[in-house]
């Protein structure tokens, strides 16, 4: 099957052969001895192959990446069984390109494994501009249109329910379900397309998300424009406007935007409107369908001075719209919110971006009901800085390891009423001062957190005023893979982290009658792991305390300790397992709630290629103070392939799967209970795929 895979997908597909083994072994890829052969583009618009060799194990795969001419493609590529290609989206420039083969290391680094060259001469691309009547426009045309591409890997599946107790709700006994993922696009001249969506099938439609038997879930349609001078383009579906600012940040809906700027990025607009709250389905297909369901705004950056790396950038943002909120003083929940608001960004740094300095200041009114309402709307600030610096510009080196070692340091105000419908996760109510720093050296990493924090930032007389202290702090370091003496430690790493908070009073109003506040409340994990040719353990333990001086609430102490493990016990046999036990300790009453759950799982190719397994057992335990019913849930399917899918060749499986949870009520017996179903299910597996 032909797919379109990066390195994190690499991972992925690992881990779906061979179960969580895989993912930390591939984090150590062995440097087997090898070839792969190299096949050099036709022309400027002709793909790359590397063959690789057939029996590449899938380990080894997950480790490989590919760079071109310095650039990583590895996400752009195909994999066609162990082969790798690249179509590229625009054509090639003439002259000599550099492709190396590469493996990828656990510390983000990479070494070449194989390294080949090729030229290209000749008309490399037309434009619209350059068509003439007779054989030389078709033959442009031909060039314009030659790099396209589409993907699609579906699944659908029949099922029947052929035996049930229990279940507590209804659904229909014969369903056809599935979902499918579908990728295209074009490059043509200076434009390049690109769309992605997703579908989902559910015949019983009181369990379909849209209840709708077949619809689409996200997509997105992107164009882009790349000029000698201007760059632009538009995005249609699901995604975000790209903006982290006071008023629009992390806004990720169903929407339309639109961009344009210069090619050296010295100025860059954007014009976007996006409806307010996450949707799904065909029926609005634009997510602004509601005027009462929409926001919309724009945003200009420019670099007035230079276009070099440490330039000077301004930002500003404006936005209005209405929607849902969640705003203080909520007087009629059934009337949509109103909002608007603007902004200016300033950032600038130094010396090659070892300094950077980053302002903002935004404006922000909301009314939580709307004009119709009796709310009133708020008009608020917030302000924020924000100072990184790299310590050194060519770190020591120690111990043949390089030392990096950045600080940072932030002031935010944010009003008590502040809120933007286009950044709701942006806390308010808050005048918080924090610093920070990272420290880099060979496998170690270290990273400390610490934060002073008041609230009532508008100073309301009826209202305290309350201070938070933390500081967070955590470190970990990765060891190579032992050998001699202590080859069986394996590949080792271990890590700490915790922090420590005071919440407190700073100031009381005169008549106040509410609860006090004085709690101090801390954490500290301890873990550490390994992984081995075949196997890979880990463990940690977390202790954390609540202590509220106060009285208002119980003090309690927490202990959770876990363990987890996998083993490759073949190539066709992979077993799972973890364990968890928790003590919650309330100190006041001197009463113990116990929780232990336990995870076992099997995944078994039977028969190669025909006939696969697999099974899960968890298992919950709770008693003490806190005892509740143990329950036993068990998972397995058996699938039998009688027609392995192919690129373009729909393949055929049948399988048998089952479920079953038995709850126990301990001291109530009322409570036992035993649940189960089992499906048969015919799956039609689909990948298809064509580029040119």
């Amino acid at each position: 099957m032909r797919l379109r895979i990066s390195k994190v997908l690499y991972f992925k597909l690992a881990a779906f052969i061979s179960s969580a083994f895989l993912l930390s072994f591939s984090a150590q890829p062995t440097l087997a001895d090898w070839v792969a052969n190299f096949a050099p583009p036709e022309h400027s618009n002709s793909k790359i192959l590397i063959d690789l060799p057939d029996d590449l194990d899938i380990i080894t795969l997950t480790t490989l990446g590919v760079e071109l001419d310095g650039i990583d493609i590895t996400s752009l590529l195909s994999l066609d069984g162990t082969d790798f290609i690249y179509q590229p989206l625009e054509a090639f420039d003439n002259g000599e390109h550099i492709l190396k083969l590469v493996t990828l290391n656990a510390d983000g680094s990479s070494e070449e494994k194989q390294k080949w060259s090729f030229n290209l001469s000749g008309k490399n691309q037309g434009s619209l501009d350059d068509l003439t009547n007779g054989s030389e426009e078709v033959e442009m045309a031909e060039r314009l249109l030659r790099s396209a591409y589409f993907r699609a890997d579906t699944l659908t599946e029949f099922s029947r329910r052929v035996v049930q107790q229990n279940i507590g709700h209804e659904t229909n006994r014969s369903t056809l379900s599935g979902s499918g993922d579908l990728n295209g696009g074009f490059s043509a001249g200076k434009w390049t397309v690109d769309g992605h969506s997703n579908y989902l099938v559910q015949s019983d439609v009181d369990q379909a998300q849209t209840e709708h038997p077949i619809d689409i879930g996200e997509y997105d349609i992107n164009a882009n424009y790349q000029g000698d001078t201007m760059v632009g383009g538009f995005t249609l579906g699901h995604h975000d406007t790209g903006l982290e600012t006071l008023i629009v940040s992390d806004f990720y809906r169903r929407g339309a935007s639109v961009r344009i700027g210069t090619s050296d990025r010295r100025v860059e607009a954007q014009g976007f409107a996006f409806g307010t709250e996450s949707v799904s389905g065909a029926s609005d297909l634009t997510g602004l369908n509601s005027t009462e369901d929409r926001l919309k705004g724009v945003s200009l950056s420019v670099k007035p001075f230079s276009t070099d790396v440490d330039a000077l950038k301004l930002i500003g943002t404006y936005y209005d719209g209405m929607g849902e909120g969640s705003g203080i003083g909520v007087s009629d929940l059934d009337s949509a919110a109103t909002g608007s608001g603007w902004g200016l960004g300033l950032e600038k740094s130094f010396g090659q971006q070892r300094t950077r300095l980053k302002a903002q200041y935004a404006h922000a009114l909301f009314d939580q009901d709307g004009d119709s309402g009796d709310a009133p709307n708020d008009g608020s600030d917030a302000v924020s800085l924000l100072v990184e610096h790299r310590l050194f510009e060519e770190g020591p080196i120690i111990g043949n390891d390089t030392l990096d070692i950045d600080v940072g340091f932030g002031y935010d105000r944010v009003d008590t009423f502040f809120e933007s419908l286009a950044n709701p996760g942006l806390v308010s109510d808050r005048d918080a001062y924090t610093a920070f720093s990272n420290l880099y050296w060979g496998a170690l990493s270290a990273n400390a957190y610490a934060l002073h924090e008041t609230n009532n930032v508008d100073d309301l007389s009826n209202v305290p005023t309350d201070q938070l202290d933390s500081l967070d702090l955590g470190v970990n370091y990765s060891f190579d893979q032992q050998t001699g003496s202590t080859e069986w430690l394996g590949t080792p790493y271990v890590y700490v982290s915790g922090y420590v908070a005071s919440l407190g009073r700073e100031k009381t109003p005169i008549g106040y009658d509410g609860p006090d506040t004085d709690n101090f409340s801390s954490s500290l994990t301890l873990g550490g792991g390994s992984s081995y040719e075949a196997w890979y353990w880990s463990a940690s333990h977390t202790y954390s305390q609540f202590n509220d001086y106060t009285n208002e609430s119980s003090d309690t102490a927490d202990n959770l300790t876990s363990l987890n493990t996998g083993w490759s016990v073949s190539d066709r046999l992979d077993l799972t397992g973890g364990l968890q036990f928790g003590i919650f300790e309330d100190l006041d009453t001197d009463k113990n709630s116990f929780n232990t759950n336990v995870y076992l799982g099997a995944s078994a190719e039977l028969v190669p290629d025909k006939v696969d397994f697999n099974i899960d057992y968890n298992l919950n335990l709770a008693n003490g103070s806190g005892d509740s019913s143990d329950s036993h849930i068990v998972n397995s399917e058996v699938e039998w392939t009688f027609l392995q899918p192919r690129t373009n060749r729909p393949g055929l499986a049948l399988a048998l799967r089952g479920s079953m949870e038995e709850l126990n009520g301990n001291s109530d017996s009322a409570q036992n209970e035993t649940e189960y179903q089992a499906y048969m299910v015919l799956r039609v597996k689909a990948p298809f795929s064509f580029n040119y």
